[in-house]
């Protein structure tokens, strides 16, 4: 939810990068903007995930070892 409610152009290039593994240059080039602007765009929903996501900040290590349990 909280990746969906980034602006448009902010969510295509996190998720370019982070979950297809496209360097700053590729997605540049793809979007045809420069690298800054992509650097700028990814850092901005870093910010606005971070402040969408403080509130679960704290259950991350219980998450964790849930999901480590459920793993072995």
């Amino acid at each position: 939810e909280a990746i969906a409610a980034l602006p448009e152009s902010y969510r295509e290039a996190f998720v370019m990068h982070r979950f297809k593994g496209m360097s700053y240059k590729e997605i540049a080039e793809q979007l045809q903007v420069s690298p800054k602007t992509i650097d700028y765009r990814i850092q901005q929903a870093l910010k606005q995930l971070r402040r969408d996501l403080k509130d679960y900040l704290p259950l991350l290590p219980f998450m964790f070892q849930i999901y480590m349990n459920m793993k072995n």
